[in-house]
């Protein structure tokens, strides 16, 4: 959900108050957030999904790293280069986050219809609250601060993802091996 409200944030009301504050024409703005959709889509399937399979957590954690990092250079940007560079680098990391998480939705064998519903309802209502929700924000206090929230909340989604992968690598080298079980122990179903 994080992905996609960073992506659709720079849509709306936001759009005016960046184009007016750093006097950008509207043809720079729409190439800046253009230019962050290509890159999502291109993360989405060559990092995000197809290396989110094999590693999620290793795949996600810099994700979110590049999610914080562009939207700190979004926040503090003096002009049009500079903010171009920050949504490239929000594009990079929401793109490789969401096929991360499509990835690992598409590993679970019993549920994964369920997954793929639940992960798409909540893509699909993020996309349509990111540009009201960071154009109230910045009608309340400043587009800088709309960017500002992300950061906040990708950290938070880092730390969570960190203490995640964490608790599954405990419990993956606590596990006993299937060989020690026999190999057609239950332990050993999930990984025949």
């Amino acid at each position: 959900m994080l992905a996609a409200g960073l992506l659709t944030a720079p849509i709306g009301p936001l759009v005016s108050a960046i184009t007016r504050d750093l006097g950008l024409s509207t043809a720079s703005m729409t190439a800046t957030v253009v230019a962050q959709y290509v890159v999502a889509t291109v993360a989405l399937v060559a990092p995000g999904y197809l290396l989110g399979r094999r590693w999620p957590t290793a795949i996600a954690l810099p994700a979110l790293a590049l999610l914080i990092i562009g939207s700190v250079v979004s926040a503090f940007t003096p002009g049009a280069a500079l903010l171009a560079v920050g949504r490239v680098i929000v594009g990079l990391g929401a793109g490789t986050v969401a096929g991360a998480a499509l990835a690992l939705s598409s590993q679970l064998v019993r549920w994964r219809s369920r997954a793929r519903l639940a992960l798409g309802l909540a893509l699909g209502a993020a996309l349509l609250l990111g540009p009201v929700a960071s154009g109230m924000l910045a009608q309340a206090m400043s587009w800088r601060t709309v960017f500002l929230a992300h950061v906040l909340v990708a950290t938070v989604a880092l730390f969570t993802t960190m203490a995640s992968g964490i608790a599954m690598w405990i419990m993956r080298s606590s596990r006993p091996s299937c060989t020690a079980q026999g190999r057609w122990s239950r332990l050993c179903d999930d990984t025949i």
